[in-house]
């Protein structure tokens, strides 16, 4: 694999020399799909106008600017970003051990794997190993030129480190509101757990696969091929107008049945 970042990670007086390897990827075939002029079956291109000039400009003549006010901006060269003074550009410094974060809206972003230098693997397995046992995770951050990011630094359990950039504390939204209200009888308690455990079993999560993607390339190879797609069979749903316990009946023979 390709390391997308040379960095080292720090603990303490201890220092690390790692690598960043992206290790999930997109995989749709959305990004083939493009706005396309009907007319003559042109693609439709997004060019970046200035409205003052009237015109389009090319990549060479952009500059990145920070506006202070409304007409006037400070220009912001690779140099100044290079001089930022962010320890984290250098370096990933642990700054806290945590116990593991259950609340899922800290979350943000791609996983990234952890794996060390050869001259640091000794470091980085007794790091692991010490976090594996202790069952905590490390928080950090991590600054690019572009950002600096929240990070947190998990045990994968296969021998290297997970790293994922968190949401910034500002980011977080209240929820309170969303939270509903609702008497649930004994008996229907009684059987929504039945339900649950009836369908619970070992999973391979790599057995899913993204049934949309499969969909629209069906869709596209039809239209190519020019024949007409079978209608996809309706979901099976309890009778309308059924009460919860009915549906919990109706689901709980259903899943039986299978």
């Amino acid at each position: 694999m390709r390391a997308t970042r040379s960095t080292s990670m720090g603990f303490g007086m201890v220092n690390i020399p790692v690598k960043l390897y992206k290790i999930t990827e997109s995989k749709t075939l959305e990004k083939n799909i493009h706005q396309v002029h009907a007319e003559c079956g042109s693609r439709i291109n997004m060019p970046k106008w200035c409205a003052t000039c009237d015109r389009k400009v090319e990549p060479s003549e952009l500059i990145k600017g920070y506006y202070y006010d409304k007409d006037n901006y400070v220009a912001l060269t690779d140099e100044d970003y290079d001089r930022l003074p962010l320890s984290s550009l250098k370096s990933i410094e642990i700054d806290a051990f945590i116990t593991p974060i259950e609340d899922r809206r800290w979350f943000n972003g791609d996983i990234y794997g952890v794996a060390p230098d050869e001259i640091g693997a000794k470091a980085f397995v007794l790091f692991m190993k010490a976090m594996t046992e202790l069952n905590v995770w490390g928080i950090a951050k991590m600054a690019s030129r572009e950002k600096e990011q929240l990070i947190c630094i998990m045990p994968s359990g296969d021998g290297i480190l997970y790293l994922q950039s968190l949401h910034w504390g500002n980011e977080i939204r209240e929820y309170g509101e969303l939270v509903p209200y609702a008497d649930v009888s004994d008996k229907e308690m009684e059987m929504g757990k039945q339900l649950v455990t009836a369908m619970s079993k070992p999973v391979d999560l790599s057995s899913y696969t993204n049934e949309y993607a499969d969909a629209l390339k069906d869709v596209i190879e039809a239209k190519l091929e020019g024949r007409e797609l079978e209608p996809v069979a309706p979901r099976a749903e309890a009778p309308s107008g059924a009460d919860l316990a009915d549906q919990l009946m109706a689901s709980l023979a259903v899943v039986g049945s299978k």
